[in-house]
């Protein structure tokens, strides 16, 4: 049996206190944000059960609240059942590929403030382009989930609350994409 007892500050090597303060604080540095009142639902789809895991445990660790799909059939369903605020999908999925659902969401009057980011491991050009064409408000190489999937998913929450058409999204760098015609400076390629 282990026995806790409080150390009396007599007893406290010099340097001690603070030492457990930062112990105490890197515990717990996978708290989510107290920014973040309302728990965020992220529906992760892919249809690769490895990549879907590493997405989960990547958006698990930023604080989000996630649901899995390895099939896009039953989406809408989850996503309106489960209050999803972002989609985060693959691109190729065998039963109906990730931009053509994105597309069928995107057209869905009544999912106008969800979010969608598209994941994939194509090329990031093509995904942008692809991005584009479907209205989504992030995109992200799964290359770079680890450091880019989370705020992707936060820029999309936060360029659709309170919206109720699809806006252009104007995040920079290359985990973004606008539906627009004319996309911000950061999203346009050179010609």
């Amino acid at each position: 049996m282990v026995t806790m007892r409080r150390a009396s500050s007599n007893h406290r090597a010099p340097g001690q206190a603070c030492h457990l303060l930062v112990a105490w604080r890197a515990s717990r540095a996978w708290l989510p944000s107290l920014e973040r009142a309302v728990m965020i639902r992220v529906l992760v789809i892919d249809d690769d059960e490895i990549a879907r895991e590493a997405m989960r445990a990547v958006l698990v660790r930023a604080g989000f609240d996630v649901v899995e799909l390895a099939t896009p059939i039953g989406a809408t369903a989850v996503i309106k059942r489960d209050k999803i605020s972002v989609v985060a999908l693959d691109i190729n999925m065998p039963t109906i590929n990730g931009d053509k659902l994105a597309k069928l969401l995107r057209d869905n009057a009544q999912l106008s403030n969800l979010g969608i980011v598209l994941v994939s491991s194509c090329d990031i050009d093509k995904l942008s382009a692809i991005g584009e064409k479907v209205g989504a408000d992030g995109i992200v190489s799964k290359a770079k989930l680890h450091v880019a999937l989370a705020p992707a998913v936060e820029r999309a929450v936060a360029s659709r609350a309170g919206k109720t058409s699809p806006p252009p999204s104007s995040s920079a760098g290359s985990s973004a994409a606008s539906s627009s015609s004319n996309p911000p400076p950061s999203m346009r390629r050179p010609k």
